[in-house]
């Protein structure tokens, strides 16, 4: 009963809406509700745009109108009330409602970006507001759970690939300058075959997430990830981005077989990864002028043994979006199995020459090694870091000395320009500048970005050659 007469008066004191005559002014958050890239046939985000009664007095909307009608490519909703005419919209004195946007572009025939725009009409009794709606449009080659033959993926338009892309055994999937690969939610590259990945300075490929809107830029997993699968071969990945994945790149058992060539990583980017950036088992990798950054777990996780070969690379972490407690890089030779027994892997090679590791932790280096009793821990185990700059806490510095070669920097701050904004290029001041090896620099005379290290007194550590402009 007090229930039901709390109700009844409440009802009874909502103050009605007092509507003024006379010149009606609106004011607006924007003129323009703009919308980053939009692939075709797939929905974009929700713009919106609030709209605000300057005074005391209520008033009532006559309508807000798309302007292009049943046939425009963008959608509206106005507190509740979607379609392309929203009639008699009240708005209360000194408040304001939102109206929300969305646009779902159809596909055409063009390979470029498009424009496509359209007009909000708020109409009042005395005025008519306009309000400009823009998006670009984009037309895709959408891939959904496609076993691939051998092919060719070009810049001509970007790929949207939905679930998985399989690359068949004894296929071999070869990815062009400049071609951008768009992956939606969860959905991953898998290869039994060989990807040849073949960008170049100019034109990188890029391989990341669906979003384009800028917020999404540096978030982390938005997509699954790249994994080439056991007794594929003949992988080359160069002046290529990752990002934005759940994983990066998962290599299981490439290249270890006698005879095998390793997995060659040239001029890679990986970067905002909610967990591993490269994780390797079992495999053989050569990277140089590589980066490995931002990720929510190692930034590079060598596993299970193999050989592994790194030069001028930066592995730095300085991961924020969570606490992070796995180191940026991580070795070690083993694994547990179902019966909660050991299986030792041996580590022909872990090098890292002219290397920066780096990161927010005050350790950002882990060994973890096992072998038994048959086998000592040095005759498995292979591992050496020459000229580079090491963050590495003091127990594993004294216990793994002999890792450690000529030149190497212990816990020194590498002097990157701007890790808020990923930049891992050295300052004018950095301790890496002019400290890599020469012999290492002769075999890679070019930094990530094309400038020569052997130009000025000596090479610096990391993907990035400092050069001072005079």
């Amino acid at each position: 009963m007090f229930t039901l007469l709390s109700v009844i008066l409440f009802a009874g004191c909502e103050r009605e809406y007092v509507f003024r005559e006379g010149n009606e002014t609106l004011s607006f958050s924007t003129d323009t509700v703009a919308f980053d890239t939009i692939f075709t046939s797939v929905g974009s985000t929700t713009q919106n745009l609030r709209v605000y009664n300057p005074v005391q007095e209520d008033m009532m909307i006559e309508a807000i109108e798309l302007a292009g009608g049943d046939n425009s490519d963008f959608l509206m909703n106005v507190n509740g009330t979607a379609g392309s005419m929203v009639y008699d919209v009240p708005l209360r004195g000194n408040d304001s409602l939102f109206v929300f946007v969305e646009v779902n572009i159809n596909p055409t025939s063009e390979n470029a970006p498009f424009v496509v725009t359209d007009s909000l009409l708020v109409y009042t009794r005395t005025r008519i507001y306009t309000i400009q709606l823009m998006a670009y449009g984009q037309n895709v080659i959408p891939l959904r759970k496609e076993t691939l033959k051998t092919t060719t993926f070009t810049k001509d338009k970007p790929y949207l690939i939905y679930d998985w892309v399989v690359v068949d055994s004894a296929e071999t999937l070869t990815i062009e300058p400049g071609a951008k690969l768009h992956f939606h939610k969860d959905a991953s590259l898998l290869v039994f075959g060989s990807l040849q990945v073949k960008g170049t300075l100019e034109e990188p490929v890029t391989f990341t997430s669906d979003r384009l809107d800028e917020w999404y830029e540096d978030k982390t997993g938005q997509w699954g990830y790249i994994q080439l699968m056991p007794d594929s071969k003949d992988h080359i990945i160069e002046n290529a981005t990752i990002r934005n994945s759940t994983m990066g790149l998962v290599v299981d058992s490439v290249g270890y077989k006698p005879d095998a060539k390793p997995l060659y990583l040239r001029n890679v980017v990986i970067e905002h990864v909610a967990s591993q950036g490269l994780i390797a088992q079992h495999s053989a990798i050569e990277a140089s002028n590589s980066v490995f950054g931002n990720c929510g777990s190692a930034s590079v996780a060598l596993t299970l043994g193999g050989s592994y070969n790194f030069y001028h690379c930066t592995i730095a972490n300085y991961f924020t979006f969570n606490y992070r407690s796995t180191p940026a890089l991580l070795i070690s030779n083993y694994f547990v199995d179902a019966n909660d027994m050991e299986q030792f892997f041996s580590l022909d090679a872990a090098n890292f020459y002219n290397c920066i590791i780096s990161g927010r932790n005050s350790n950002e280096v882990k060994f973890d090694f096992q072998s038994d009793e048959d086998m000592k821990l040095d005759e498995l185990i292979n591992v050496s870091f020459d000229h580079s700059l090491v963050q590495i806490d003091e127990d594993q510095q004294e216990n793994y000395s002999a890792f450690f070669d000529e030149g190497v920097l212990f816990n020194e701050h590498p002097g990157f320009v701007d890790v808020i904004k990923y930049d891992y290029q050295l300052d004018s001041l950095s301790v890496a500048r002019d400290a890599g090896s020469v012999n290492i620099a002769k075999e890679f005379p070019e930094d990530a970005m094309g400038a020569s290290r052997i130009d000025d007194e000596a090479p610096d550590m990391g993907a990035f050659e400092r050069i001072d402009e005079f």
